[in-house]
């Protein structure tokens, strides 16, 4: 290559760059900023605890279900114009959880969201392989993990400035800002062709399977989300796991018969491409788990008691640590084996999150900051590492569903964090409901509306009912109430800590051995490809 093509692939590498960041930008700091606002959503639309959720839950269920057979698409048809269409899919999300007027128009909008990231995250990668040379892929990647660890850790700050100095409808208006941008920039890269023409002639999108994910993914996650209140044995619950299950099954089965699958199972006898998959789940998992409940945590006027822009202030040293090592780790590590850094990343994220654990309404800040710094470490080291890991492996032709599949894994491990984390808080709570109600005098007269309220009212009605008993059992009764809510959280934090320890263990034992050569994963689905 000659130094003025070598100029002009720099260039365009670098406007695809800006153009991928600004959409990751908007994909990662939703993710945050929205979970920073909850309380401000729930005052807003008298959300119930579950539809609270569900305001996480669907953004990430959308995307985990569409990601894959997204990527696909933009493999068969484009990635650019797969990319250009999750661009305006967002912003009519975005559009529309900014102008919601009930919960119902909020949920709606934050489902269109999670289509629109599933596009966006889907092919970002795949973009940025295809328009920069092999070489150069390592730093590269680097920088994308950086820009979504950076986007993920200042979710925080914007959206309780937001929140706090205007409103939380601006972070969605924000995104429409953005996106606009970033479409420009897009017409720009498309008009001067900086990202190759990369379709498969005469691929076709394996319907059964896509049909199959679909099937899969959506009600294993609704009945995930729904159980705990629903009954695991009711008929709303079992139908749902029953067609997730009938779905795996057929999606094992015409991934196995099809020429071209929409997943390529074998890719996944690949030990470091299968631990880029787990990996990014585990990521996902205790990422969400940690945001949604140490948000509502320190806001909790019996906890921390911050305000949105400070609850978001407050993770400054886990954004800070996050993304100066998402930067860092692959620009150092890229040409070594992942083994050790990625295990040592996990297991900064189990050790961080058994810190946490030890959080109470007494803790200060002090005793904080630097078990939250543990954690970022191990998330700008998984999130910068991981992708990288997996991608690496394959052949060019099959990134975009390489990068799809790992998005799935990553955005279903989000989902599952956030349910397992609620799940564990909600059976703490019950648990611990009689040892409440025990601080009562016996036979009191309130036991019985405080028993209802303690499980179906707001913290306002709850202090009114407190504010009728006499000092002393008013007093009781709320030391014991606070120390519910901190197990509560408490068990939030030991199910991701859980989830880093799991990731750890299979980081060691997957990627031991040597590096293997880029590209090695093609072998397995054609086995004369080593030869060539």
């Amino acid at each position: 290559m000659s130094t003025a093509d070598s100029e002009n692939s720099a260039h365009g590498t670098q406007i695809v760059l800006v153009m991928t960041a600004i959409c990751m930008m908007v994909v990662g700091y939703n993710t945050t900023a929205v979970a920073t606002v909850l309380p401000n959503l729930k005052s807003d639309f008298d959300l119930s605890p579950t539809a609270l959720q569900w305001v996480m839950a669907i953004y990430t269920v959308v995307s985990a279900t569409l990601v894959t057979i997204l990527s696909r698409l933009g493999d068969i048809s484009g990635k650019m114009g797969i990319f250009f269409f999750g661009m305006i899919v967002f912003a009519i999300g975005s559009a529309t959880a900014l102008f919601a007027v009930d919960g119902a128009m909020l949920l709606a909008g934050r489902g269109i969201q999670g289509a629109g990231a599933a596009a966006l995250f889907g092919t970002s990668l795949a973009l940025l392989t295809a328009a920069t040379p092999e070489e150069k892929r390592g730093g590269v990647m680097g920088i994308w993990g950086a820009v979504i660890g950076l986007a993920i850790s200042i979710g925080p700050i914007v959206g309780g400035a937001f929140a706090n100095y205007i409103s939380w409808r601006s972070i969605f208006a924000a995104d429409i800002l953005l996106l606009a941008v970033a479409f420009v920039v897009g017409l720009r890269v498309s008009k001067m062709g900086y990202v190759p023409d990369t379709r498969m002639p005469g691929a076709k999108l394996d319907y059964p399977g896509a049909v199959a994910i679909v099937f899969l993914l959506g009600p294993l996650s609704f009945a995930l989300s729904n159980g705990d209140n629903w009954g695991w044995v009711s008929p709303g619950i079992l139908l749902p796991l029953v067609v997730a299950l009938l779905a795996a099954i057929a999606l094992f089965i015409t991934s196995r018969r099809s020429d071209d699958p929409l997943v390529e199972l074998r890719y996944f006898k690949h030990p470091r491409y299968l631990m880029a998959a787990l990996g990014m789940f585990f990521t996902g998992f205790t990422l969400f788990c940690f945001f949604v409940f140490f948000n509502v945590f320190v806001q909790s006027p019996d906890a921390f008691g911050y305000s949105s822009i400070r609850a978001g202030m407050a993770v400054l040293p886990l954004s800070m640590m996050m993304f100066v090592v998402s930067v860092i780790a692959p620009r150092i590590l890229a040409p070594y084996s992942f083994r050790w850094p990625i295990t040592i990343g996990m297991a900064a994220l189990a050790v961080g999150f058994i810190l946490l654990a030890q959080t109470s309404n007494t803790s200060s800040y002090s005793e904080l900051w630097w078990k939250l710094a543990i954690v970022g470490f191990g998330m700008g080291i998984c999130f910068s590492l991981l992708p990288h890991l997996g991608l690496r492996v394959l052949p060019d032709i099959h990134v975009g569903q390489g990068s799809g599949v790992i998005n799935t894994f990553l955005y279903f491990g989000a989902t599952l964090g956030s349910v397992l984390g609620g799940l564990m808080q909600a059976l703490t709570m019950r648990s611990g409901l009689n040892e409440v109600l025990a601080a009562l005098p016996a036979g009191s007269s309130e036991h019985k509306d405080l028993a209802g309220d303690l499980i179906h009212s707001s913290p306002s009605i709850i202090e009114q009912e407190l504010a009728k008993l006499d000092p002393e059992s008013s007093a009781a009764l709320a030391k014991a109430l606070r120390d519910l809510q901190d197990n509560a959280f408490d068990s939030a934090m030991l199910v991701s800590a859980a989830g880093g320890f799991i990731g750890m263990i299979l980081a060691f034992w997957l990627l031991r051995g040597t590096v293997p050569p880029n590209h090695s994963a093609e072998k397995l689905v054609h086995p004369d490809a080593a030869e060539k």
